[in-house]
């Protein structure tokens, strides 16, 4: 039996307009009335995942930054697996020489190399100047309120770095970083998408934090369904007892997993979960 449904955000849980739809919406609540528990797991902040969720009233807890923090649904932080400050600083170091983009994560805030280049991508990704429709604007603002220039980062303070993002459209760049960084064994080197590498802690995962979370409410991963479509969903894809992965993912991707869901733009978060609540995965 699954007690626990576990979604991804990005080309999951959103459409190609990055947005929940209504019919995604209330099926999520369905869920919840049958005494399911939601739950996301993403790559973004709290600040940009609670404003998508907020525009449907959605409450549930929320694994961000690909399993390095996990909040409840105020905002509240129930765990963090922060990188080791050395090893984060030296990436950081490699891409300034290398004058390299990237973008650093901490509990509250997001550091960025170039803060008008990074401003830019996020009206750019989210089609805030081409779209008549506003309704993608509150996720900007929830990550806008939060971002500063990495001048403003103290690396003698108490403030823990979560994850690294490494932007660019060179891929022997991003290859050349990999390479390099992943002989360190306290890393965890992903990505979600081709322009960039997501680094973390080797323990801060998304599976690892469902793991973590499941058990100490007494259940086991065999009664997880879990849903994503990119490399950074890859270890809850595994480690769930229903892994499923979008039509539209690639096909690295769909090897993880025994099952499918449909194109994130017809609603397969939805569609699995009214299976789900028809029965159909009951083995």
């Amino acid at each position: 039996m699954i007690k626990l449904f576990v979604s991804d955000m990005d080309g999951t849980l959103l459409n190609s307009k990055h947005m929940i739809s209504e019919n995604t919406a209330n099926h999520i609540k369905k869920l919840q009335a049958h005494g399911i528990e939601f739950m996301i797991a993403t790559g973004r902040t709290f600040a940009s995942s609670k404003a998508l969720l907020d525009m449907h009233s959605i409450e549930c807890e929320i694994i961000n930054l690909n399993g390095a923090a996990l909040y409840d649904s105020n905002g509240q932080t129930l765990e963090s697996i922060p990188m080791e400050r050395n090893i984060a600083r030296s990436l950081i170091e490699y891409c300034q020489n290398y004058k390299i983009e990237f973008s650093m994560m901490t509990e509250h805030n997001i550091y960025v190399s170039n803060k008008e280049a990074f401003l830019k991508r996020m009206y750019d990704y989210l089609n805030i100047n081409q779209s008549d429709d506003e309704s993608s604007a509150p996720q900007f603002v929830g990550e806008f309120g939060h971002t500063q220039d990495i001048t403003d980062y103290a690396f003698d303070s108490d403030e823990e770095i979560l994850k690294l993002v490494i932007i660019s459209d060179k891929p022997t760049v991003l290859n050349s970083i990999r390479r390099l960084f992943e002989k360190d064994d306290s890393l965890d080197i992903t990505s979600s998408n081709h322009d960039n590498l997501e680094i973390t802690h080797i323990y801060a995962q998304k599976g690892f934090a469902i793991q973590s979370y499941v058990n100490k409410k007494g259940w086991s991963m065999e009664e997880v369904a879990a849903i994503g479509d990119s490399l950074n969903d890859r270890s809850m894809l595994k480690m769930a007892g229903y892994g499923f992965a979008m039509d539209n993912a690639s096909d690295e991707v769909k090897n993880f997993t025994r099952y499918r869901a449909p194109h994130c733009d017809e609603d397969g978060v939805a569609q699995i979960i009214q299976d789900i609540l028809s029965g159909k995965y009951t083995d």
